[in-house]
């Protein structure tokens, strides 16, 4: 499968602080390591390599949490992967031109040609409805014919 199964941001802030918040957290855990070993071979500096097999018995029991926690995010991300393969939404048809004229009370015609112009801008009314219509650049029957800037009032 070609699909990822975490999407991180791409941005570099937002790396560089997980990076930062990695590191912390690693150099975190190393020293509550070492300094676990430090106290136990203070306390006892005759033990021999006793404090070294707890400390490798615990460095294992952290080791099959991590894996087992990894495991059941893989199994659920893959679950979720298998279940929304499929999209099971139906899409809604399109609003036909007069439908979209009566939705913004302006006039089919100019429901047509905002449904043909590449831009344009909306100018509104304080109670929301549209004043006038700027169509910037609006696509004709043919290719070579373009409209720039033609003012419409609604």
């Amino acid at each position: 499968m070609i699909e990822s199964l975490i999407f991180t941001e791409q941005r570099l802030f937002p790396r560089l602080l997980d990076v930062l918040l990695t590191l912390i957290a690693w150099l975190g855990f190393c020293w509550l390591i070492a300094s676990g070993l430090v106290v136990a071979i203070k306390h006892d500096p005759f033990m021999g390599v006793r404090p070294f097999y707890t400390t490798l018995s615990t460095l294992s029991v952290y080791l099959l949490v991590a894996c087992t926690i990894s495991l059941a995010l893989i199994l659920w991300a893959k679950y979720n992967q298998l279940r929304f393969r499929v999209e099971r939404r139906q899409r809604r048809p399109g609003l036909e031109d007069h439908e979209v004229a009566a939705s913004f009370n302006i006039t089919p015609e100019l429901a047509q040609a905002m449904s043909r112009a590449q831009v344009f801008t909306l100018a509104h009314y304080d109670t929301g409805a549209i004043d006038r219509v700027w169509l910037a650049k609006m696509l004709a029957e043919n290719q070579d014919s373009l409209v720039s800037k033609k003012e419409i009032h609604a």
